[in-house]
């Protein structure tokens, strides 16, 4: 197990080390956003507020991203989908009437 401010700090060295590449291969135009610390669609459901009922209670978050990935008890995991014909899988946002008003938050692109 590794402690969820270790996890942070270890993405936050990666994505610093991709900005470094980067500039150095001469990009004017840095890419954000793209990295995610388990499945690029759930975390942009995260993003988004696309939250299945069950997990709602939790706190917006890490914690909460990884809990609808893998579940928790009372509460299953999102489907995984198969890309195409790769062996890529990813989670599958549930969007239905039970969302209600969608609450985005962006701010950890913003700090």
């Amino acid at each position: 197990d590794i402690a969820a401010d270790d996890l942070l700090a270890v993405a936050h060295q990666v994505e610093q080390s991709a900005w470094k590449l980067q500039v150095d291969a001469g990009i004017d135009r840095i890419t954000v956003g793209d990295y995610c610390l388990y499945d690029n669609v759930a975390t942009w459901a995260e993003n988004l507020g696309i939250i299945p009922k069950r997990f709602a209670p939790l706190a917006p978050g890490m914690d909460r991203m990884f809990s609808m990935c893998r579940g928790i008890d009372g509460a299953e995991a999102l489907s995984m989908k198969k890309w195409i014909t790769s062996n890529y899988h990813y989670m599958v946002p549930e969007v239905d009437e039970s969302l209600g008003d969608l609450s985005s938050d962006f701010s950890s692109y913003l700090s």
